[in-house]
């Protein structure tokens, strides 16, 4: 290596030649600027994994319906009727209301035509589950509606009527109120259990529909067709009024309002019943004491809520009005008024007003 043949006074020399540079800056000023330039540096965090599961997630919730898809979240705890939903946006938050002015659990009665309601049990708990399907266009029958309810993905594992009696032909006769089931091929191994799930589906699928009366016919076209263990079906009579109260039934796909399978002598015996739920697997409407007085003046009901109840403008507030709205139709009323609320409106409801009870529970809007 070159040794340098430049001395200490040679440099010290040219570096005075050299122009003054001056720096203005504080040293507070220069020490903040290398700090930014630190930051500025350092790599950043990229989420790619969690971001595309996230977008995947809402995409598969997307295409189930938007009727459970505006129900919030499924996965949230499962306790009791105060946490039956865990509100993400704040009460006055404008997205949060525009979502729940959209959030219902029930047909209203103008609309009642566009739907037709079939019932679906759970496999795993027996529960029975009326569903309202909405039709895709305006020629669609009762037997169209049940070939569709094998097909739904509400329940991880479903029994539906085509599950017992598969070749059937059902025809409908508005004028007489009347609905007749030809049966092509009798099933002869069910149990007897099996045969009281098959009347509850039918009576539950029936009794939100214009008749009064099923009619089983055998493939000659005779009176009566024989099914399972029970014997030789008839005819089945179809209630209207079954004077049941409502409970929440929550699973993965979303929140339903089922009947009950006891029956009450009065309403007030029936929203009495609704703070509690005896039903196994559903949860109480209604949180106890919140309801301080129940009367009625011809088909009108009018229901007055205690000071200290918590009746708000959210997910639990619209299951809770929607269900005493069934449960009184339940009893032949019309209309109900309720009182004593904290609010004037939950969801899309004015609870200031009469209410007109629904034509039919849990909305199903297929893809």
């Amino acid at each position: 290596m070159m040794k340098s043949e430049w001395n200490e006074e040679q440099i010290k020399e040219l570096l005075s030649q050299l122009p003054a540079v001056k720096d203005h800056r504080s040293p507070q000023d220069i020490y903040k600027r290398l700090t930014m330039a630190k930051r500025k540096n350092k790599p950043a965090v990229r989420w790619i994994g969690p971001a595309c599961a996230a977008a995947i997630a809402v995409y598969i919730a997307f295409i189930i319906t938007p009727h459970f898809f505006d129900q919030a979240q499924p996965q949230q705890k499962e306790a009791s009727q105060e946490n039956a939903v865990t509100k993400t946006e704040t009460e006055d938050s404008p997205k949060a209301a525009s979502s729940l002015d959209h959030t219902s659990f029930v047909v209203p009665e103008k609309e009642q035509d566009n739907y037709i309601t079939v019932a679906v049990a759970d496999a795993d708990t027996s529960a029975i589950i009326p569903v309202s399907i909405q039709k895709t266009n305006a020629y669609q029958t009762i037997q169209d509606m049940l070939t569709v309810s094998s097909e739904l993905d509400i329940l991880d594992h479903a029994i539906t009527i085509p599950s017992f009696i598969d070749e059937v032909e059902i025809k409908e006769k508005p004028k007489q109120k009347e609905l007749s089931i030809r049966v092509h091929q009798p099933a002869t191994a069910f149990s007897v259990k099996d045969d009281t799930l098959l009347k509850k589906l039918l009576k539950e699928s029936l009794k939100w529909s214009p008749y009064e009366k099923v009619k089983f016919l055998s493939d000659q076209n005779e009176t009566g067709v024989r099914i399972g263990s029970y014997g030789t079906f008839t005819e089945i009579s179809i209630p209207k009024q079954s004077k049941r109260a409502y409970y929440l039934y929550k699973n993965k796909q979303g929140n339903f309002l089922i009947p009950s399978e006891k029956t009450f002598d009065t309403v007030k015996e029936a929203i009495k019943e609704m703070e509690s739920s005896s039903q196994e697997d559903t949860t109480p409407l209604i949180q106890a004491g919140a309801v301080q007085s129940v009367t009625k003046k011809q088909k009108h009901l009018y229901i007055r809520f205690s000071k200290d109840s918590e009746v708000e403008d959210s997910i639990a507030g619209i299951l809770m009005i929607e269900g005493l709205l069934l449960t009184a139709k339940e009893f032949g009323f019309t209309e109900v008024t309720f009182t004593e609320t904290r609010t004037n409106k939950i969801g899309k409801y004015d609870v200031s007003d009469a209410i007109p009870v629904p034509a039919a529970p849990n909305p199903i809007f297929l893809n």
